[in-house]
């Protein structure tokens, strides 16, 4: 078999293959490249976030006990509590059925919270005076969930996988300069890619706290308060994170479909 036969039957059992691995997120409907299961990436994911949590907690980090602390698990248990209702309500209670919730606040003054996979998020206290009220911890809160409901994570490993995978295989069948130009080209396509998933992430933040009876109103407002303190430059070319204004902007249009949500 010469070599441009090779590259055709490699590209079309290539797009077999991913059309295969596809799946859709919930709610919003976007679809995503799935090679890694999210159950896949719990185990791990655990450990290390309950390394970081025991370790915060033996250097005095841990402001679980705090006003803040038990203010910042209510919410998290409540937006959790609506969001698995409606996914079983839905038909897709598969997409929670692993995991276990569970909300933490650390001491600092980084601007800043996070999620992994089987439903673990920890927020940092720099946060909280920007988000100022139940709803703005909401929104951010709702934000964070989402990236566990739609598993970004396990999407992120998979397009990581997908793109070392072409650039070894560029390197083999084209090398050279050309090579390298494939290659810096999936690193940008990546960083697109995980703009989607802040987007996304977005969207759920408004769609979640409404589902809790929060005003997805007020995560707008709660967007805007970030942003006036961001240093952002205003381009997102080569960021992973979307500039504030292109940020905001998204939140206002899909503000109606939010709103469809909300539970007052």
């Amino acid at each position: 078999m010469n070599k441009n036969k090779i590259k055709n039957f490699f590209l079309v059992f290539s797009m077999a293959f991913l059309i295969a691995c596809t799946s859709t997120a919930p709610i919003t409907g976007r679809r995503q490249l799935k090679l890694v299961d999210d159950v896949a990436l719990v185990n791990s994911s655990v450990a290390s976030y309950n390394q970081l949590i025991n370790q915060t907690k033996a250097q005095g980090l841990l402001a679980n006990n705090t006003a803040d602390g038990r203010r910042l698990a209510t919410i998290g248990r409540r937006i959790a509590k609506a969001v698995e209702t409606y996914m079983l309500e839905n038909g897709m209670g598969d997409r929670i059925k692993y995991l276990s919730w569970e909300f933490n606040l650390i001491k600092s003054k980084e601007i800043n919270a996070f999620a992994m996979p089987g439903g673990k998020i920890a927020f940092y206290t720099g946060i909280l005076p920007i988000l100022k009220s139940d709803a703005g911890i909401a929104f951010v809160m709702g934000h964070e969930i989402g990236h566990v409901i739609a598993g970004h994570h396990a999407e992120g490993a998979s397009n990581r996988q997908v793109a070392g995978i072409a650039a070894g295989l560029t390197n083999i069948f084209v090398g050279g300069p050309a090579s390298a130009l494939v290659s810096d080209g999936l690193s940008l396509g990546l960083l697109k890619f995980n703009r989607t998933q802040e987007y996304e992430a977005d969207k759920y933040g408004l769609i979640f706290m409404a589902m809790a009876g929060y005003n997805p109103e007020e995560g707008v407002k709660a967007e805007e308060r970030m942003a006036a303190i961001s240093k952002s430059s205003g381009s997102d070319f080569t960021s992973t994170h979307p500039a504030s204004d292109k940020r905001i902007q998204a939140l206002k249009e899909f503000l109606p479909e939010a709103m469809r949500y909300y539970k007052k």
